[in-house]
């Protein structure tokens, strides 16, 4: 299965190329909407710019890919942008390239070097996470099990999102779906049936990759 790779948090990074300023900034998403709410607030903070511009991608297999040139010459901008995220096989990220010209014309093949160069670095710069598939489960038990429960829970690693306490207790963990099956299988032998399982769904999850 190819690696799924996305941003950790937001990062930026400024190239001076030829006296023209490129600000680079990455950003995580989940959904498209909150690119274009990103790329909008990065246009109001920067009035001044000749240019915003911008790719992202969203979906673990890319269903949505947009870019946009914002006035510099077609292909010399957004292009070079998108097929750096998409070189560095990243998904559901928004990269924003914001130019302040400097007086002297890069020519569409430096225009092409530069955003690829500013989008590039900002990748290399942030801090880098695949995408890990989880199981979210639901367990509901007596209150009589909490503690060898959590005791086993940190043991296998998984975590606890949230936990209700109702007539029975309800917690809701997540754990990775290649040791879903077996950690249920732990769980119900451990404890003789005496916990109900639910499978309420499966989610992808940063896990943070140490940048070399």
């Amino acid at each position: 299965m190819k690696q799924l790779i996305t941003v950790k948090q937001n990062s930026t990074k400024e190239l001076i190329i030829k006296k023209s300023r490129f600000i680079a900034d990455i950003y995580p998403l989940k959904e498209e909407q909150e690119a274009k709410k990103i790329i909008e607030n990065v246009r109001k903070k920067n009035p001044n710019a000749n240019h915003v511009v911008f790719a992202y991608t969203v979906g673990l297999n890319r269903e949505i890919q947009r870019m946009s040139d914002n006035g510099e010459p077609v292909g010399t901008a957004g292009k070079p942008v998108l097929d750096a995220i998409t070189k560095n096989n990243l998904i559901n990220v928004l990269i924003t390239v914001t130019r302040y010209f400097g007086g002297i014309k890069l020519g569409a093949g430096g225009l092409i070097r530069a955003y690829s160069q500013s989008a590039s670095q900002t990748i290399e710069n942030a801090q880098l996470a695949t995408l890990v598939n989880y199981d979210r489960l639901q367990l509901i038990f007596d209150y009589s099990l909490i503690d060898k429960l959590k005791y086993f829970i940190e043991k296998q690693k998984a975590v606890v999102m949230e936990t209700n306490y109702q007539t029975k207790v309800q917690a809701v963990i997540l754990v990775e779906t290649s040791d879903s099956k077996n950690f249920q299988k732990r769980l119900i032998d451990l404890f003789s049936g005496r916990i109900i399982v639910k499978k309420i769904n499966e989610e992808p999850r940063p896990s943070i990759i140490e940048n070399e």
